[in-house]
């Protein structure tokens, strides 16, 4: 019986001290808390629009619009309207020679998000030419023409990217081109050399341009665009001082022949770039 009691207490002891270990260690454990999740990263903006870039166009000038461009101004004791009305009337025509127009590019962009802004320089060579005639009932031509060899541009262009990889966009700015101005005629009337007296023949013309295109990413270095752009040189100054028969009508008069419509033309073109990035 003794020995059963003292078995039974050993018993309880070792069960107590179980339990209390247990308790101890639990209390004692250090417990590593759960890992902050990780920051989420936001996609960077993309870049791929920003910086230099070079290339090449080619397409056509070209103008649809057929503008009567001719006036007669006399001057001095030329006979006024009623000799050089009775001889021309409502005879004066005119016309545009459309032309190829090709050329090369620089410019540089900046990206910011969806938003693209950047400027450009280009030159283009072409020969286009503008044609003013009158047709008098002696019958005889007076033609001026006004002929353009080439073409360069200072531009700014601002874009939004319909998608990353295509960017509409609009594009203004300064043109300059150098415009050779030409007469000629058939009329005996008219004297002498040249014939009559043609007045600043080659002119520094600047004026304006404004247009639109839509430029495609081909790869990351290559994109391709198509290019539309309207431009104005403005009238100019030259005209032909003609002196002879009824243009001079006395001593001390003459008759300026003045083609005074803008000289402007559309074009549109292919571009190619090679963007430095």
């Amino acid at each position: 019986m003794g020995d059963t009691f003292q078995m039974r207490h050993l018993l309880i002891t070792a069960a107590a001290v179980s339990t209390f270990a247990t308790h101890a260690f639990a209390a004692d454990a250090i417990y590593e808390p759960a890992p902050a999740p990780a920051p989420m990263e936001m996609a960077p903006v993309s870049s791929g629009w920003t910086g230099l870039y070079v290339g090449v166009q080619g397409g056509g000038a070209f103008n649809p619009s057929d503008p009567d461009n001719v006036d007669l101004r006399t001057n001095g004791f030329a006979f006024g309207g009623s000799a050089i009305q009775t001889a021309f009337g409502s005879n004066f025509d005119s016309s545009f020679d459309s032309s190829f127009a090709g050329g090369a590019h620089i410019g540089y962009d900046y990206q910011m998000g969806s938003i693209v802004l950047g400027a450009l320089a280009d030159i283009n060579a072409l020969n286009v030419s503008q044609t003013a005639s009158g047709f008098s009932s002696t019958p005889a031509f007076y033609t001026a023409t006004r002929d353009l060899d080439y073409l360069v541009t200072a531009r700014l262009r601002a874009g939004y990217l319909v998608t990353p990889t295509a960017l509409a966009y609009a594009t203004g700015g300064l043109a300059y081109g150098k415009v050779d101005y030409g007469f000629s005629t058939n009329s005996p009337a008219v004297v002498a050399p040249n014939p009559g007296a043609i007045i600043n023949e080659d002119e520094d013309d600047f004026g304006y341009t404004i247009g639109a295109g839509m430029e495609v990413l081909v790869t990351d270095n290559l994109s391709f665009a198509g290019e539309y752009l309207y431009t104005n040189l403005g009238s100019g100054d030259s005209y032909t001082r003609l002196s002879g028969g009824p243009f001079g009508g006395g001593v001390g008069g003459s008759t300026d022949f003045v083609s005074d419509d803008d000289f402007d033309f559309h074009t549109v073109t292919a571009k190619l770039s090679y963007k430095f990035h």
